[in-house]
C-alpha cells in the first residue's frame, strides 16, 4: 500500500508535543507542549487541516498527559512532574496525587489515558532516560495510587481495543508494545508481545490511538512515520511525515477521519532543525477511519462494563 502523507496543519511549533486526544463531546482537539521550564494544554476546534486554538492553559512543570472529566463541565485530570492534578476550566488546579514523589524529581510523568471504566493510568520516564526508572500507575481518587509495572524506561501510549477486552501499551526504551487480556473489571493479565521495534534502526513506538475497526496507529518517535497495525500484529499501512520526531496521534476532526500527529523539536541539533523546518509542529491526514469516543476521567468509577 502506498505511504500516506501527512502535512503541517499549524504554524506554531512546539518543543515537544504529546497527547493528542480528540474530545467528540467538546468537538475540540487537544494537546499538550512539554517544554524546559513549563507545559501548555491546547483545545483546537479542528476541521482537517484547519486548526483554531480556543483556549490553553500553562502550567509551571512538565505537562505531559490530559483526560477530560466525565462531566466536562468539571474539567481535567493532567499529569505534571510527579503528580496527577484536576484542572478546572478557569485555569485553576490542585493535586490529586504524586506517584513518583519518592524520586524526588529525578522521574517525571509521562503519556497517559483513562479507561473504560474511568480510571487514569499514567507512566512515567526518568529525566536523563536511565533504564528501569519508569513505572505504570492506574489512578482512582477512591483508592490509593496503583503500581502496575515498575522496571521500564519510558512508559509511553495506551489504549484499549473497541470491546475493551485487550490493552496495549508501548516501552519505548526497548521498543516494545506489549497486549493484555482485560476482564469485565479493568484488571489485565496475559501479557503478550505485540510488536518490537529496532530502536537505533527504526524509531521507537512512541504515543498510539486505536481506531473504531480496531487497528492501532502507533507514532514512531525517530522514525518520522505512524504506523498501522491490524489487531494481529500484522502491520497494514504507514503514514510518512517531513519530520523525524512524531510523538503521539489521535484520530477525530470534523469529519471524524483525520489523524493529527504531534511532533517534536526535543534534543535536535541546529543543523536538524534547520533541515526539518517542520519539526514540533501539528500534522493531519485523512485515514477514512473513524476513531473511538474519548474515556473519560469518572470519579464514580465503573466497576463493569454494560
Amino acid at each position: 500500500m502506498q505511504p500516506l502523507q501527512a502535512v503541517p496543519c499549524t504554524t506554531d511549533a512546539f518543543y515537544l508535543g504529546e497527547s493528542a486526544r480528540f474530545d467528540e463531546i467538546r468537538q475540540e482537539l487537544y494537546w499538550v507542549n512539554i517544554d524546559r521550564t513549563d507545559g501548555t494544554f491546547f483545545r483546537a476546534h479542528a476541521s482537517g487541516s484547519d486548526i483554531t486554538i480556543v483556549a490553553q492553559y500553562t502550567l509551571p512543570g512538565s505537562l505531559t498527559a490530559v483526560a477530560p472529566y466525565e462531566e466536562r463541565e468539571d474539567g481535567w485530570i493532567v499529569a505534571c512532574d510527579d503528580a496527577l492534578l484536576h484542572l478546572a476550566l478557569d485555569g485553576s488546579y490542585s493535586v490529586l496525587a504524586r506517584p513518583e514523589a519518592h524520586n524526588q524529581g529525578a522521574v517525571r510523568t509521562n503519556d497517559g489515558a483513562a479507561d473504560p471504566w474511568g480510571s487514569f493510568w499514567i507512566g512515567s520516564m526518568a529525566r536523563d532516560v536511565a533504564v528501569g526508572r519508569a513505572s505504570l500507575y492506574r489512578f482512582h481518587e477512591s483508592a490509593p495510587v496503583e503500581t502496575v509495572f515498575e522496571e521500564l524506561t519510558i512508559a509511553n501510549g495506551l489504549g484499549w481495543s473497541p470491546d475493551a477486552r485487550t490493552m496495549y501499551f508501548v516501552d519505548s526504551g526497548p521498543g516494545t508494545i506489549h497486549s493484555y487480556d482485560v476482564d469485565e473489571a479493568g484488571e489485565i493479565s496475559g501479557q503478550r508481545l505485540f510488536a518490537r521495534f529496532n530502536v537505533a534502526t527504526e524509531g521507537a513506538p512512541d504515543g498510539l490511538c486505536v481506531a473504531a475497526d480496531g487497528t492501532l496507529w502507533v507514532a514512531v518517535w525517530g522514525g518520522a512515520e505512524v504506523r498501522q497495525y491490524a489487531p494481529t500484529g500484522e502491520r497494514l499501512a504507514t503514514v510518512r511525515l517531513d519530520t523525524s520526531q512524531p510523538s503521539c496521534c489521535t484520530i477525530g476532526g470534523a469529519n471524524g477521519t483525520t489523524l493529527y500527529i504531534t511532533t517534536a523539536q526535543e534534543d535536535m541539533s541546529e543543523a536538524q532543525l534547520a533541515a526539518e523546518p517542520n519539526a514540533g509542529r501539528l500534522f493531519s491526514v485523512d485515514i477514512g477511519i473513524p476513531g473511538l469516543p474519548l474515556a473519560p476521567y469518572r470519579p464514580h468509577r465503573r466497576e463493569r462494563l454494560s
